[in-house]
């Protein structure tokens, strides 16, 4: 796969209350992409909100849409960014909190990703005009649909996969688990009961992926009627 580039810039001043513009563009070898435009709307505590809407829009631009294709990783894909921030919120350095949230996604899935900061801004002179309005609710992270329902892969889960298992990198890692959890290859064994009760609708339990004669890995999930998370791997 050739490598491609996300360039995003973000304009410090708001546009409106709690708002702020972030261009960006795609590029595959020599070929770009028209430069678009997001408008998000950010609220939180921290100072600089326009590197939490910088981030927002590029999860946004991953995660909800196809400008760089369908189902990618981190792997071949350079962000070229226009805050330093991201690449620290990738590397788990950042203290802001509202980032380390929204940074999940450049953790483990597009852990292998490249960030830079550019300095290069002319390329938003090329601006088409198209701009699309967004918050935070529409940047949320896509469970992984499982035919035992909706998942979401914690960070820890992943990491401890990738160790037991000796994977190279995370979000290698993480594509190797959602692949078990999705495949039909594998079959999923609950328990009769779950590890602890928690809140009502709320339990902890050991799940089993079995597959033939290969040792079974062991996944522990924290269940709630909505969205189900693995919180860590036995394997």
């Amino acid at each position: 796969m050739s490598l491609t580039i996300l360039e995003t810039f973000v304009q410090r001043d708001p546009i409106s209350q709690n708002q702020y513009r972030v261009f960006f563009r795609t590029q595959n070898g020599d070929r770009f992409s028209p430069v678009r435009a997001i408008d998000v709307s950010v609220i939180t505590s921290h100072d600089e909100p326009y590197k939490l809407a910088e981030l927002l829009a590029i999860k946004y631009v991953l995660l909800h849409k196809t400008y760089v294709g369908v189902n990618r990783t981190g792997k071949d894909l350079q962000l070229n960014v226009s805050s330093g921030a991201l690449r620290k919120a990738q590397k788990l350095h950042t203290t802001n909190s509202d980032m380390h949230l929204h940074a999940r996604f450049l953790q483990t899935r597009f852990a292998e990703a490249s960030i830079k900061v550019a300095r290069r801004t002319d390329w938003i002179t090329l601006f088409n005009g198209e701009v699309e309005d967004i918050s935070p609710n529409d940047c949320l992270d896509p469970p992984i649909k499982t035919h035992i329902g909706d998942i979401h892969l914690t960070r820890h889960a992943v990491e401890r996969f990738c160790e037991r298992m000796s994977i190279s990198s995370i979000d290698r890692a993480w594509r190797r688990l959602s692949k078990m959890l999705t495949s039909s290859n594998w079959t999923i064994k609950k328990p009769q009961r779950p590890l602890r009760e928690g809140k009502p609708n709320r339990t902890t339990e050991t799940w089993a992926l079995i597959r033939d004669n290969t040792p079974s890995i062991d996944i522990v999930i924290v269940r709630n009627p909505k969205v189900s998370r693995v919180v860590t791997v036995i394997a």
